[in-house]
């Protein structure tokens, strides 16, 4: 689950009022085409995730356990795949988007040498929204070393997300999160045109603080040990982010973060170079 936020219609066009549906059912239906119709957030999250990647392994264990909520198509959990003897999961609500992700990632597990790939890699179509703390797959998945979400917040509330984690992660584990910056989703949100009719499809969406979410995040025990980051779109991006990143060059449209479950041997240690 991820967000586009400029592959909408402007929808002061009337004859082109946007549908709001259901997240999964959204994500369903722009499966297909989500990785190609030039997505400019998604974009900008690969080129900060190649910053944040580094300082994320760095903080892991030995062969961890690694849980993705929200894994959409798969384009962070294939990083995954290259961490030596890691046990992965990859969750999402989007039949769609979690085949996809799938496919690829067992294409990249297929292209690694053994000594260079992650032990397993598991997927369930998983809502975090309706989270049981007992049920199998969820209870698999608990004392994760780490969960990695990545453009996803913006669908869910920060008090369900807090709470699936700090049901997920052990102590000392850690949570590497990014999403569309507030500045941005004060404008716009997550969204895309179905090509065979041309209609304005819109998932749920929350526009939320980089306060709101740092502060929900110490009440749940968890710590930054790197950023908060928060990226403005410029001038030098568009080669890599595309024509719909130039009416966002000099708006803040993205934040991450790595946060500690606090609990853990050594308490938080902060992360050089945020």
């Amino acid at each position: 689950m991820n967000t586009d936020n400029d592959a909408t219609p402007d929808v002061s066009d009337t004859s082109k009022k946007p549908i709001y549906m259901p997240t999964a059912e959204a994500y369903d239906q722009w499966a297909a085409t989500y990785d190609t119709d030039g997505n400019f957030l998604q974009a900008l999250d690969t080129i900060m995730m190649d910053k944040i990647m580094p300082y994320f392994l760095n903080v892991l264990p030995s062969g961890p356990k690694l849980v993705e909520l929200g894994c959409g198509t798969g384009r962070n959990t294939i990083r995954l795949q290259s961490v030596p003897g890691a046990t992965v999961w990859g969750l999402d609500n989007s039949r769609g988007m979690l085949e996809i992700a799938m496919c690829r990632c067992r294409s990249m597990r297929e292209s690694l040498p053994d000594t260079y790939k992650a032990e397993s890699q598991e997927f369930a179509l998983r809502d975090i929204s309706s989270f049981q703390e007992t049920e199998p797959t969820w209870d698999a998945m608990k004392d994760a070393d780490a969960i990695i979400s990545t453009l996803v917040l913006e669908h869910i509330s920060l008090e369900e997300f807090f709470m699936v984690c700090s049901k997920l992660v052990r102590p000392g584990g850690h949570i590497l999160c990014t999403n569309m910056h507030s500045d941005m989703g004060a404008i716009s949100q997550a969204g895309f045109v179905d090509p065979a009719t041309g209609t304005n499809i819109r998932p749920l969406s929350y526009a939320h603080t980089v306060k709101e979410f740092v502060t929900c995040a110490s009440e749940w025990n968890f710590t930054l040990v790197w950023g908060p980051v928060e990226r403005k779109v410029e001038e030098n991006d568009l080669v890599k982010l595309g024509i719909r990143g130039r009416k966002w060059v000099g708006i803040n449209a993205w934040f991450g973060v790595i946060l500690e479950m606090l609990g853990g041997a050594n308490g938080a240690a902060v992360v050089e170079g945020h």
